[in-house]
């Protein structure tokens, strides 16, 4: 776990110079002030190490795959730009939001810009054209595929009848995809086959949901780096995992009390109301019951990842336990 904590903190490094190259943060054009105010509020690039990690233990150059790991976190970044926007949230990383310091309408112009400059990082890619029409291809399914989940994620919000299943439909869009998207880059570049590809492919729709759980755990104990806040997730009627497992086993009662307060605006949403949905949690034991389907999933992608043909199959098994444990 270590030597992968380290592994990104040195590709991190590599990441945020070239970023610097692709949009510099002293250009006054009313997009790299915005866009650096969001990067500048943290986030470890994860995602691109995770690409290069990938690409550099499957015997590739990671050097060679460095534009498109940036692309990977740009597509992330214009994600949560949009994300605030979308949910409402006023705080990511205990900073104020781009929508919330340079209004609604630049930040949406922001993230639109962002996606632009992801395609053109993949295009500087010094590999041969075909890998990069591969890559372009990865980047743009995995751009199509989240934002069907996305699409999911906010029509599904206070819904009286998502289940559990549609939970998961709905995270392996949103975030499978892009979670093996740098994955499979790293593959690719590395020359390796379509078959270890579709696995990597695989391996995301269960790291992805075992993600997910764990992000809406963490809205509920150690919060999101929004000023403190803990229950963001209850204030915006959120379709977590631990709302649609609730819906399954609450009484009728509860059920309807439950769907009025994630129904509410986020605003009119009380503290009582957040003790109480809490509450209706710890008494169907609902934090745990998500906390060991994550731990199933991850299960499961351990399988998946002992069927990949390659000889390094522990830097796979340390990606997916390092997502697996994540705090923050």
């Amino acid at each position: 776990m270590m030597q992968i904590e380290e592994s990104i903190k040195s590709y991190g490094k590599k990441i945020d110079k070239l970023l610097k190259e692709i949009i510099p943060p002293d250009r006054h054009d009313f997009l790299g002030e915005p866009i650096w105010h969001h990067m500048n509020t943290g986030g470890k690039r994860v995602r691109p190490a995770i690409c290069l990690i990938t690409c550099e233990a499957l015997g590739g150059n990671p050097d060679n795959a460095l534009y498109f790991a940036l692309a990977v976190e740009i597509l992330h970044n214009m994600f949560l730009l949009h994300d605030d926007v979308e949910d409402g949230d006023t705080m990511r990383r205990d900073k104020p939001t781009v929508w919330v310091k340079y209004g609604i309408d630049n930040a949406i112009n922001a993230g639109d810009y962002m996606v632009a400059k992801g395609y053109q990082s993949i295009l500087a890619s010094p590999v041969s054209t075909e890998k990069k029409l591969k890559l372009v291809e990865v980047f743009t399914l995995t751009y199509e595929k989240t934002v069907e989940g996305q699409a999911l994620d906010i029509n599904l919000r206070a819904a009286k009848d998502i289940t559990v299943k549609d939970y998961l439909e709905m995270v392996r869009l949103k975030t499978g995809y892009y979670l093996a998207c740098g994955m499979v880059g790293g593959a690719i570049v590395a020359d390796i086959s379509d078959t270890v590809v579709d696995s990597i492919w695989e391996l995301g729709k269960n790291m992805g949901p075992a993600f997910q759980i764990r992000d809406d755990l963490i809205d509920l104990t150690y919060g999101k780096g929004r000023g403190g806040v803990i229950g963001s997730d209850i204030k915006e009627g959120k379709a977590s995992f631990l709302y649609a497992y609730s819906l399954e086993v609450a009484n009728i009662e509860e059920k309807d009390k439950l769907i009025q307060i994630m129904a509410k605006p986020r605003e009119d949403t009380t503290d009582d109301d957040i003790r109480w949905v809490m509450n209706l949690y710890d008494k169907y034991g609902v934090k745990e019951y998500a906390q060991n389907y994550a731990e199933d999933l991850i299960k499961h992608a351990h399988k998946t990842i002992e069927k990949l043909p390659v000889g390094n199959k522990e830097v796979f098994r340390e990606i997916a336990n390092f997502m697996a444990q994540r705090t923050a």
